[in-house]
């Protein structure tokens, strides 16, 4: 496994391990109708290269042969608001290593406090990880309600 800074150039890769997650790992504890929603705005390779290349810490794993199989990222304010794996990268430690690499990074930029929006899965993946859960958040996505989590972690 390697951890690299993200570049425009993984964003197709990064687009299609985003969208497939949404609908594999996401489909555990979500409706179809929400994770179709879910999966469709993000899902975009150019909007997600503009996310990721504005300036925050956007961080991609690959295995040994090169293939993206998780990735993540880190704003300024200590907001992560992308944390996602391959379906069959998911479990194996991939997503950990980067969001430790992410935490480690929050620490040397002087940052006390970390936050995410967390899905079902995501909330389970944060909580091991000592965030707490502050809400539960309902809305809507493309006009089909879903819910997630705001949690946070004090640094």
């Amino acid at each position: 496994m390697h951890i690299r800074p993200f570049t425009a150039a993984d964003a197709p890769a990064l687009a299609n391990l985003f969208r497939r997650s949404v609908l594999e790992i996401g489909s555990r504890d979500y409706t179809p109708e929400q994770v179709a929603a879910w999966a469709g705005p993000q899902s975009n390779a150019e909007s997600l290269a503009a996310r990721l290349g504005d300036g925050r810490l956007a961080l991609v794993a690959t295995d040994d042969a090169g293939h993206v199989q998780a990735f993540g990222d880190l704003e300024a304010d200590g907001h992560i608001d992308f944390l996602y794996a391959s379906p069959e990268a998911a479990g194996t430690g991939i997503a950990a290593a980067v969001y430790e690499a992410l935490e480690r990074a929050a620490r040397e930029k002087g940052l006390s406090r970390l936050y995410t929006e967390a899905s079902e899965a995501a909330r389970r993946f944060f909580l091991k990880r000592g965030f707490a859960v502050l809400s539960r958040r309902a809305f809507e996505v493309r006009g089909v309600p879903i819910h997630n989590y705001a949690m946070e972690k004090i640094l």
